[in-house]
């Protein structure tokens, strides 16, 4: 069980983005942990410690799927001298594809509630194991990538990260419309129009509906297409100016852009809001909510400028610290079984906690998850080995024969 991204050699390696993976994976920890002990009543933006933690933490997942397409792209464009099918960065991409689908799947299974319907306590709703979440996002998000190089592998005219670019744009444009439509079905719910969703696309097995707006949609790809995409765009620019960044011009470009990104996101929203309205492709109204997604990718670019400028004037070791954002899909899969009952039905969030604690003991309890992370990494070579196994067993008994 390796990394949601590709890993790549020492000699490709850029430190700057094993720092963006372990911060991401570091603050998605801290958030999930901190958000299922804090009490609800220290859940005040008007508090200011509290607001920071809150619009800190809401840049975990753009900050992951944007560097999720950054390495994958980059070291896709690795190998640009293969054909599309026999480039290995594909056959290895659709293998993580079906990883993350798998394991996304699987840690929603609840064996307690399997158990309470056998027995005749609780009947148990089988279709909440097709919940769409985070590792599923991450793979629907990489096969747009795949797909989006292959368009660029068929037509070869023009730079790579221009297709990036315009399929980022169309995956805004297609969220913005989903957006509106998700607001106006709330809408109708909510003021007694109609008494029930209508979830789309309509008469879709609910697997498919939850992809992108069902009753068990956590992480619809089509809102987090957009950063994967973005991420894949940086990806290629920077590996086809990599001797560039280290450059001060360089890394200047990417805080500057990314700031300017992030306080232009409403009049550039509007703007292209302004164009596909002249064009008649869809009415007025839909990108109020995409105006989020644009100002944390400037957020996400600046980071990612500013860690450039670490790896620049610092000399980052490859110690413990790179190596948690190496890892990052066991930590995410462990994490969940812990914390939230994946597989068995027995976590922390509620049998030990419920949003009922102070401050103090949710940043303990916070503190304390970050550190078993880190300390199950450093050890991950021989559980890897035990997990192996485990699972896989069939394959250690054929290598002997």
């Amino acid at each position: 069980m390796t990394s949601i991204t590709e890993q790549h050699t020492k000699k490709e390696r850029l430190k700057f983005i094993d720092m963006a993976r372990t911060i991401a994976i570091l603050m998605m920890i801290e958030g999930h942990f901190t958000g299922a002990a804090l009490d609800a009543s220290y859940r005040n933006e008007e508090y200011p410690l509290y607001y920071a933690w809150h619009l800190f933490h809401g840049l975990t997942a753009p900050m992951f799927f944007t560097v999720t397409g950054l390495i994958f792209v980059y070291l896709l464009l690795g190998n640009e001298s293969y054909s599309f099918w026999s480039n290995p960065r594909v056959n290895k991409g659709f293998k993580r594809i079906s990883t993350l689908f798998f394991w996304g799947y699987l840690i929603q299974f609840n064996l307690r509630f399997l158990i309470d319907d056998l027995s005749g306590i609780k009947p148990y709703n089988y279709n909440t194991i097709f919940g769409f979440h985070v590792l599923q996002s991450i793979a629907m998000c990489l096969a747009i990538i795949i797909l989006t190089y292959g368009i660029y592998k068929l037509i070869k005219k023009g730079p790579v990260y221009l297709y990036f670019l315009l399929m980022a744009v169309l995956m805004l444009v297609v969220s913005g419309v989903l957006r509106h439509y998700i607001g106006i079905d709330k809408y109708r719910l909510d003021h007694g129009i109609t008494s029930e969703p209508n979830y789309w696309p309509h008469h879709f097995p609910v697997i498919i509906q939850n992809m992108f707006y069902g009753p068990q949609t956590a992480f619809s790809f089509v809102h987090t297409a957009t950063y994967t995409l973005i991420g894949g765009m940086i990806g290629a620019i920077i590996k086809l100016n990599q001797e560039k960044v280290k450059n001060y011009g360089f890394i200047l470009r990417f805080l500057l852009g990314g700031i300017l990104l992030s306080l232009l996101s409403v009049p550039l929203l509007h703007l292209i809001k302004w164009m596909i309205f002249k064009f008649g492709i869809v009415d007025q109204g839909y990108f109020h909510e995409n105006i989020i997604t644009v100002a944390r990718l400037g957020q996400v670019i600046a980071v990612l400028g500013a860690l450039m400028l670490v790896d620049k004037l610092f000399t980052i070791k490859s110690g413990l610290f790179l190596k948690i954002g190496q890892h990052t899909l066991p930590i995410y899969v462990v994490h969940v079984i812990i914390l939230y009952g994946g597989i068995t039905g027995l976590g922390l969030k509620p049998e030990v906690f419920n949003r009922d604690l102070a401050p103090y003991w949710a940043i303990l309890i916070s503190i304390t998850a970050m550190s078993l992370s880190a300390l199950m990494v450093k050890y991950i070579e021989p559980l890897e080995r035990i997990y192996n196994r485990i699972f896989f067993f069939w394959r250690e008994n054929k290598s002997k024969s």
